[in-house]
C-alpha cells in the first residue's frame, strides 16, 4: 500500500516531511444481517466511483461524516437506511491505520454515539460478529483530531461581539473537504454547510489557523504573554514602592530627620534638601560615636526643632495661599479672554458676511439695493470694522497659549508646596511623638536609643529601595517582550500573514480559472474570507463574486478551484486538515442524472464534454503534483474512456451493482453469490 504524507515540496521548493493527516482506505458497510460490503480506496490519488443515478453514490459522503463525527446521520432514508446496521471507514495516517465504526440509529433516531475504534500499523477489517461498542464517538473524534495534528488552538472575537472563543477541531476542518451534490454548484455557499450561519462563522474564525495565519503555538504564546505582563505589574508594583519610599525631595526621611535633630542626633542646622543627602545624613547620625552623639545633644536646644517646624508651617501654608490665590487671578483672566474673544468672534463672523455682498452707497440697500431714507454704513467702513475685530481676536488668541502655560507652571508650583507641607506635618508629628516620650521617660540617653534604632531599621530597608537599577532593568526586559509578542499575537499581524497566504493562493485560483474557460478568466481571481466566495477582480466592472457569476458550470468551477487551492496550500505547508477532498458529481451541470445513458459523456456536445474533461484533467495534475499528500474522491455519472480516467475508476456501479448489493435488499432473498460479491473489495 502506499503511504501518504512522508515527503512534500513547499513553494519555496525545498522538500520536507508532512505533518500527521488521514487519507481513507475503505468505506465498510455491515448489514443487519451480518454481512460485510468493502469499498476500497488509493491514498494519495484520484479516486472515481461512477455510475447510475439511485445506486448510493451520494450517500457516501454522508456515511464518511457520520463516521467522523456528525451530529446527525444524513444517510438518505430508504434502502440504505433499511439494511445497513453499521457504517465504518478505515483511515491512514501514514504510519497507522484507523478503524472507525459507527452503529446506524435506531429506527425513528437521528443518531448514537455507540462506536468502535481500533488501532495499529496495519487493521484488518473486522467482522461483523466482532463489532462491539467499545467507545463513543466524541473520544474518536477527539482522538483523530490529535492524528490530524490540530494543535491547541483559540480564535477571540474582537471587542464588542458577544459570541463565544473558538477552538478549531476536526469538525471545522471537514468544511473544506466535504462537497456534495446539493453543494458543489451553489452560487452563494463555498464550502460545506455554509449555509447555516453559525457554521459559516466557525469557518471565518477557523481558516485563518487552517491556512497557518495563526501560529500553532498561539495559545502557549497567549499565556506567556499573560504571564510576562503579570510579572511586569509585578515589578512595576515593587518599583512603585520604592519610589513611594523615596518620594520627591527627602520623602520618607523627613520624619526621621526631624526627630533626629530634635533629639539631638543631627545638628540644628542639618536639613538636606534631596533624597541622597538625607540617606547620608542618617547614615552619619547612626554611626556616629557615642561621644560624638552626646555633644550633640548638649549643644541642641530644647523644642528648638518643633518650634522651627512651627515656624516653617506657617510660611508654607501663606505660601500656599498665596499660589493658590495666583491661580485663581490666573484662571479667570483665561475665562475672561475666552469670553471676551468669543464676542469678537461672533462679531467676525456677523461682518464677515459682507463678503457676500458687493459695495453699495450710504443710502442704498445693501441686500437689493434700493434707495432707502436712512444712511447705510458704507462698505469701506464695515470692512474696515471687521479687519480690526479680526486683528483683536488674533491678538487674544496669541496670547491666550501664554496664559494656559503659566497656569500649567503655577499648578505644579502649588503641587510642589503640598509635598512640603506634607513633610512638615510629618516632621512635626514626629517631634510631638519624641517630645511625649521624653516627658514619659525623662531619660534623653533612652530617646536618642530609640530614635537610632528607628533609623537603623530604615537604612537596613534601603538597599532595596535605593538600588532599584535591577528593576528598571528588568521592567524595560519584560516591557520588550511583551511589546514583540503582542506585535506577534496583534490582529494586524494576523491579518497581515492572512493578507500574504491569500495572495499566493490567488496564483491558483487565477490561473486555474484561465484552464477551465471560466467566465472572467484572465482577471485576477481570489478568495473573500468575509463573504466566503470566489471574487474576479475585473477592470471594467470592479469585483464580482461568485454569486453574481452567470451559469452553474462557473458555480461547479470556482468550487473546484477553491477547494484544490486550499488543499495545495494546506498539504504544502503540512496544514492540520485531512489529506482528502470528496466531491459528489462536480460534472452534473453538464452531464445531468435525466440524460444519463451508460455514463457516455463522449457523445454529448464537445464542449460540455472539453468542460468536464478540463475538470478532471486538473484534479487529476493536482493529485500528481501534491503525491502522495492529497487523495480526491469523486463520485460521478461520467464515464470517459480516456485510460487515466479508466485507471482511477475503484468502482463502477452499473447494471444492478450499487453500494448495497441485491443480496442485502429487503426485496430479495440472500444469495451466497452476491453476499461474496458484496465482500470482496480489494486493498490498494
Amino acid at each position: 500500500m502506499v503511504r501518504p504524507f512522508r515527503r512534500v515540496q513547499h513553494c519555496d521548493g525545498t522538500v520536507g516531511h508532512d505533518a500527521v493527516s488521514i487519507q481513507l482506505l475503505d468505506i465498510v458497510l455491515y448489514s443487519t444481517r451480518g454481512k460485510r460490503r468493502v469499498l476500497p480506496f488509493r491514498p494519495g490519488a484520484l479516486n472515481i466511483v461512477t455510475g447510475d443515478s439511485k445506486t448510493g453514490k451520494s450517500a457516501l459522503i454522508a456515511i464518511v461524516d457520520y463516521c467522523l463525527g456528525s451530529s446527525v446521520c444524513a444517510v438518505p432514508e430508504g434502502e440504505i437506511r433499511n439494511t445497513v446496521a453499521w457504517y465504518a471507514i478505515r483511515l491512514t495516517d501514514g504510519s497507522a491505520e484507523h478503524f472507525v465504526a459507527r452503529r446506524a440509529p435506531d429506527p425513528g433516531r437521528a443518531t448514537t454515539t455507540d462506536a468502535y475504534y481500533s488501532l495499529g500499523s496495519t487493521v484488518p477489517i473486522p467482522e461483523a460478529k466482532d463489532l462491539a461498542v467499545t467507545t463513543n464517538i466524541d473520544a474518536v473524534v477527539d482522538r483523530l483530531t490529535n492524528v490530524v495534528g490540530i494543535a491547541l488552538n483559540l480564535h477571540e472575537p474582537p471587542e464588542g461581539q458577544t459570541r463565544e472563543p473558538l477552538t478549531a477541531k476536526l469538525r471545522d476542518a471537514l468544511a473544506f473537504v466535504f462537497q456534495p451534490q446539493n453543494e458543489i454548484s451553489q452560487p452563494a455557499f463555498l464550502f460545506h454547510q455554509q449555509s447555516n450561519h453559525w457554521v459559516a462563522q466557525r469557518i471565518k474564525d477557523s481558516l485563518p489557523y487552517f491556512l497557518g495565519a495563526v501560529e500553532d503555538d498561539h495559545v502557549a504564546a497567549k499565556a506567556r504573554l499573560k504571564d510576562l505582563r503579570r510579572r511586569l505589574r509585578e515589578q512595576e508594583r515593587a518599583l512603585g514602592r520604592a519610589q513611594a519610599v523615596a518620594g520627591e525631595g527627602v520623602g520618607g526621611a523627613a520624619a526621621l530627620l526631624a526627630e533626629a535633630r530634635d533629639v539631638g542626633i543631627l545638628p540644628p542646622d542639618e536639613s538636606p534638601q534631596s533624597w541622597a543627602a538625607a540617606v547620608d545624613a542618617l547614615t552619619s547620625a547612626a554611626s556616629a560615636s557615642p561621644v560624638e552623639q552626646l555633644a550633640r545633644a548638649e549643644q541642641s536646644p530644647g523644642h528648638a526643632e518643633l518650634e522651627r517646624l512651627n515656624e516653617d508651617y506657617g510660611r508654607l501654608r501663606r505660601r500656599l495661599q498665596r499660589e493658590t490665590d495666583d491661580l485663581g487671578a490666573m484662571k479667570a483672566l483665561v475665562a475672561d479672554e475666552s469670553g471676551f474673544a468669543g464676542e469678537v468672534q461672533q462679531q467676525v463672523s456677523r461682518l464677515a458676511s459682507l463678503q457676500l455682498l458687493a459695495p453699495h452707497g450710504e443710502s442704498r440697500c445693501p441686500l437689493c439695493d434700493q434707495a432707502i431714507g436712512e444712511r447705510v454704513p458704507a462698505f469701506e467702513e464695515l470692512s474696515a470694522e471687521l479687519r480690526r475685530a479680526s486683528g483683536r481676536l488674533e491678538r487674544v488668541v496669541r496670547h491666550t497659549p501664554g496664559l494656559e502655560a503659566l497656569v500649567v507652571e503655577q499648578e505644579g508650583r502649588i503641587s510642589e508646596t503640598r509635598r512640603v507641607l506634607q513633610e512638615n506635618r510629618s516632621a512635626r508629628e514626629a517631634v510631638r511623638r519624641v517630645d511625649e516620650t521624653l516627658a514619659t521617660t525623662h531619660d534623653a540617653a533612652t530617646l536618642r536609643a530609640h530614635t537610632l534604632g528607628r533609623i537603623s531599621l530604615f537604612l537596613e530597608t534601603l538597599p532595596q529601595v535605593v538600588d532599584s537599577s535591577g528593576l528598571r532593568a528588568e521592567i524595560a526586559r519584560l516591557q520588550r517582550e511583551v511589546k514583540r509578542l503582542e506585535t506577534e499575537l496583534s490582529d494586524e499581524g494576523v491579518q497581515e500573514r492572512l493578507d500574504s497566504i491569500l495572495s499566493v493562493i490567488s496564483r491558483n485560483l487565477t490561473e486555474w480559472a484561465t484552464r477551465l474557460e471560466l467566465e472572467h478568466r484572465g482577471n485576477p481571481f481570489r478568495l473573500d474570507l468575509r463573504r466566503l466566495q470566489l471574487v474576479a477582480d475585473t477592470t471594467d466592472s470592479g469585483p464580482i463574486p461568485m454569486d453574481r457569476m452567470g451559469s452553474g458550470a462557473n458555480w461547479v468551477g470556482c468550487h473546484l478551484m477553491a477547494h484544490l487551492a486550499l488543499h495545495s496550500w494546506f498539504v504544502r505547508k503540512a496544514r492540520p486538515v485531512p489529506r482528502f477532498l470528496f466531491l459528489d458529481q462536480p460534472s452534473q451541470v453538464y452531464f445531468p442524472a435525466e440524460r444519463d445513458i451508460e455514463g457516455a459523456i463522449d457523445a454529448k456536445a464537445d464542449e460540455d464534454r472539453l468542460a468536464v474533461l478540463r475538470m478532471f484533467e486538473l484534479m487529476r495534475d493536482v493529485v500528481a503534483e501534491l503525491s502522495p499528500g492529497l487523495q480526491i474522491i469523486v463520485t460521478e455519472h461520467a464515464d470517459f474512456k480516456e485510460e487515466w480516467y479508466q485507471q482511477a475508476v475503484v468502482e463502477r456501479w452499473r447494471n444492478g451493482a450499487a453500494l448495497i448489493p441485491e443480496a442485502w435488499s429487503s426485496r430479495s432473498d440472500s444469495s451466497p453469490e452476491g453476499e461474496r460479491i458484496a465482500d470482496a473489495g480489494q486493498r490498494y
